[in-house]
């Protein structure tokens, strides 16, 4: 029995805003997609980057969309590492949120296609190389727009198995390994490989439906970016945050702060914060004075 759900994988663009400081930060981030992919069983649907966060439409259980969001997340960060000599101040941690509603999960598709070429960008979704968007409702044969070089050639795509060690590395930009047939071309790890076109089209059955959903207008993406910042908390100035942590602790534990708390009371008054105010990790971090790591473990 199929127990997949379709997830939306996205950052925060305020924590992660050195996340692509240069061309080859945004080839490793678009070739690790495809590593992550073949290293777990989450299935990539659709994906695009933007200069301070990716999105990703995945398909799978639960446990197999984690570990894939886990695995990009620290690949991409020794990439950082390694490239620039430190982490640079980003804070790469995304989130992961599960779709159920049918309308929902059309415009995130579309969303997770298009978003990074609406602002002024001055291209069409499927002209835009850090993304999947051209890869849908082809008919007959086209050239794939990763085998066009800058200066119009069109390259030929070869297997990854026949590059070199230190090829591979390049292209990988870790030390995964994926199938030695997939294809690269032009230092792409081509989607070809792995994004799921064929369940991507189902989600709009039609190539019509999908024009339409392409014409998102803004209360569609407003439900959408709506959800992101559910997801990753509301920023409140840090004085009426300590306002509300004040009142909330008070009604649970007739105490003004954390710091009479037990470790336990802080946990609950860290997850209460969170699902009742949807503050963010960070401030309720320190205002319950408790490790932000620790508070996400227990938050679903």
């Amino acid at each position: 029995m199929d127990t997949g759900k379709y997830y939306h994988l996205f950052a925060n663009g305020d924590d992660a805003h050195n996340f692509i400081t240069s061309e080859s930060d945004l080839k490793a981030a678009f070739n690790l997609i495809g590593v992550c992919a073949a290293n777990t069983n989450a299935s990539v649907l659709s994906f695009s980057i933007e200069d301070t966060h990716p999105h990703i439409l995945l398909y799978g259980c639960k446990e197999d969309c984690v570990r894939f969001k886990t695995m990009f997340e620290s690949s991409y960060f020794h990439h950082i590492v390694r490239t620039r000599g430190d982490g640079d101040n980003v804070r790469l941690e995304c989130d992961l949120y599960a779709i159920s509603n049918e309308e929902y999960l059309r415009n995130t598709a579309v969303y997770t296609i298009f978003q990074p070429t609406k602002d002024g960008k001055g291209i069409l979704p499927s002209d835009y190389i850090w993304g999947t968007a051209s890869m849908y409702f082809r008919k007959g044969n086209y050239i794939p727009i990763w085998y066009i070089t800058s200066d119009m050639n069109v390259s030929k795509p070869v297997t990854i198995g026949s590059l070199t060690e230190r090829e591979r590395r390049k292209v990988l930009a870790c030390r995964r390994q994926v199938p030695r047939d997939w294809l690269v071309c032009n230092g792409f790890l081509l989607p070809s490989n792995y994004v799921d076109v064929q369940k991507f089209e189902n989600i709009f059955i039609t190539a019509n439906c999908f024009r339409v959903f392409m014409g998102n207008n803004s209360r569609k993406c407003d439900a959408i970016v709506g959800r992101m910042a559910k997801a990753h908390g509301i920023t409140l100035d840090y004085l009426e945050a300590r306002k509300v942590a004040e009142e909330v602790c008070f009604q649970l534990f007739e105490k003004k702060t954390a710091r009479h708390l037990t470790p336990s009371q802080r946990l609950t008054f860290a997850l209460n914060l969170r699902r009742t105010r949807q503050m963010t990790f960070r401030q309720i971090a320190i205002i319950a004075r408790l490790p932000e790591d620790e508070i996400r473990k227990y938050v679903n």
